[in-house]
């Protein structure tokens, strides 16, 4: 999916321009950039001001402004913690996590750790083999061919990148950091070596986990609003039969407390075991439902709940049922969408009906729909098996005092521009208090 809004140039770019080495069109179109954007023009004061590194005899492009050294044309071959640059044109400084044969797994690095967010590893400038801080996007890891590797920069980064820690939180969908992530992102698949063929479109590889998650994310993040969270999964928090059947967790998604668990698996959940392990996922981490994708062999997800995990009876014929997915066939990010707009109560949110116009006491209107809201919520929590759940449900039974007064206000209040009512914004405030 693409994002309108302005991309932000990297930091090789606004180096190759503090050092007059761009050439005139793309130069031209980085200094408009820089009319509008505060953060670049400091970024290029930085680099101007950088003592100029040490010259040395090397093919390739110079990256004199740069606090790196120079370029080591030696170098036999990548090695896990080695920094290389990557690329001709479009050079990244990347990463090397793990090497396998003529592949290399990297990550993207730049020295702009303000731009960092909470999928990024900073590291200080202690473990830094550049002696500067560093923030690695761990999670646009990509394989390379080593052919893509131009030269290589330093050694000595932890490659497990223990002692880092994650940026600050993304402020929503129209924060520009994610700019940066797309551009990295985009920069490291156009030095796959694969060429594009349109006739055999179906021999082309799979994108991995590590791409669909940084799509499913940003999607969510660009389609959903602030009201749908979204953060990464790195890991399984102990869940062992997931990890021991070597299933990719990617992310955790909660919508007004509709929470989905995302992972990848080889080929979906097939036996009773499998299903076991996804039920220990499910209650791990507290979830509404399950999304599982098996990115090696297929292009659609699977969602599951908990009554969906377990085998049934079919009615009206009474015969046993094996588990059974309740949405399949759905690209991921539809899959998810699908499932948050029946569960999150956003198709319920419709005008109504005209009647006869009268007066009323909206008011008490209000209070007494705030009270029977609250009452049916609260009655909705004692089909839950989980003691956190059932008990977030019925804590709400103490509120419709509270619901009634944001209500209030919210109809009372009236946006400065177009007199609306906040009433989504009034709400908001009720769900966020602790």
């Amino acid at each position: 999916m693409t994002r309108p809004g302005p991309v932000h140039p990297l930091d090789v770019d606004l180096a190759d321009l503090a050092d007059g080495a761009l050439p005139p069109e793309p130069a031209t179109a980085l200094d408009a950039h820089l009319e509008g954007c505060l953060l670049c023009r400091l970024k290029l004061a930085r680099l101007r001001d950088a003592p100029p590194a040490p010259a040395a005899a090397s093919t390739f492009p110079p990256v004199a402004t740069l606090p790196l050294p120079v370029l080591d044309p030696t170098a036999t071959g990548p090695a896990p913690g080695d920094l290389w640059l990557a690329g001709d044109d479009d050079r990244v400084v990347v990463a090397v996590l793990r090497v396998n044969g003529d592949r290399a797994l990297v990550a993207p690095v730049t020295l702009d750790v303000e731009a960092a967010d909470e999928e990024t590893v900073m590291v200080d400038a202690a473990a830094s083999p550049l002696s500067t801080p560093l923030a690695v996007y761990r999670a646009l890891a990509i394989e390379l061919p080593r052919s893509a590797l131009a030269g290589r920069l330093a050694t000595g980064l932890d490659p497990d990148l223990a002692g880092g820690r994650p940026g600050p939180t993304l402020a929503g969908p129209t924060d520009p950091r994610l700019d940066v992530r797309h551009e990295l992102a985009a920069r490291l698949a156009a030095l796959e070596d694969v060429p594009p063929d349109p006739a055999t479109a179906v021999d082309a590889p799979r994108p991995g986990a590590t791409q669909l998650r940084s799509g499913l994310m940003a999607d969510l993040r660009a389609m959903r609003g602030s009201a749908c969270r979204v953060r990464a999964l790195d890991g399984w928090q102990g869940v062992t039969p997931a990890a021991r059947r070597g299933w990719s967790p990617m992310t955790v998604i909660d919508e007004v407390g509709v929470v989905l668990v995302v992972f990848d698996t080889p080929a979906g959940l097939a036996d009773a075991a499998e299903f076991d392990a996804a039920r220990s996922v499910l209650t791990r981490f507290n979830a509404t439902a399950l999304v599982v994708l098996a990115s090696a062999v297929s292009d659609v997800a699977d969602v599951y709940d908990a009554p969906a995990l377990s085998a049934g009876i079919d009615l009206p014929t009474g015969e046993h049922a094996p588990p059974r997915p309740l949405i399949s066939g759905l690209a991921p990010f539809d899959a998810v969408v699908k499932y948050l707009d029946q569960h999150t109560g956003a198709r319920s949110m419709g005008p109504p009906s005209r009647s006869g116009v009268g007066q009323v006491d909206v008011a008490e209107v209000l209070r007494s729909a705030a009270a029977a809201a609250v009452a049916d919520l609260a009655r909705q929590g004692a089909r839950f098996k989980i003691a956190p759940k059932r008990q977030g449900y019925e804590s709400i039974a103490s509120e419709p005092a509270a619901l009634a007064e944001a209500l209030e206000t919210a109809f009372a209040a009236a946006d400065e521009d177009n007199d609306a009512p906040l009433v989504v914004e009034r709400l908001l405030e009720l769900v966020r208090r602790p």
